[in-house]
């Protein structure tokens, strides 16, 4: 019983829910040094990260994208997990879609 109790326990640690329903797994935070990017055109613009080696990650959710759009120009170390499921009415790029945890401006 201990046993079952200890993994429920660590399980919901690293499982994060958010308010839009999207689960993700905070263990598997990766950092990713990049550039915050704006695709599309007005007024369907969204957000993105572009890392040193040229590969595009979206950034999910929207809300998290006027805070991005402060950032561009310059270099940045993104905390991010990679969300799993292809998100309904999210755009998507070549690296995937991501959902920024944390960021720290290097320049």
């Amino acid at each position: 019983m201990k046993l079952l109790l200890l993994l429920f326990t660590a399980f919901s640690a690293f499982a994060c829910g958010t308010d839009d329903g999207v689960l993700y797994n905070a263990g598997n935070a990766v950092k990713i040094t990049g550039m915050v990017h704006i695709y599309g055109n007005e007024p369907h613009t969204f957000a993105g990260i572009v890392d040193a080696n040229g590969t595009q990650y979206a950034v999910y959710p929207r809300s998290s994208e006027d805070e991005l759009r402060s950032l561009q120009g310059h270099l940045i170390e993104f905390t991010v997990v990679f969300v799993d499921e292809r998100v309904e009415g999210s755009m998507y790029l070549k690296g995937g879609t991501v959902r920024p945890i944390s960021w720290v401006i290097i320049r």
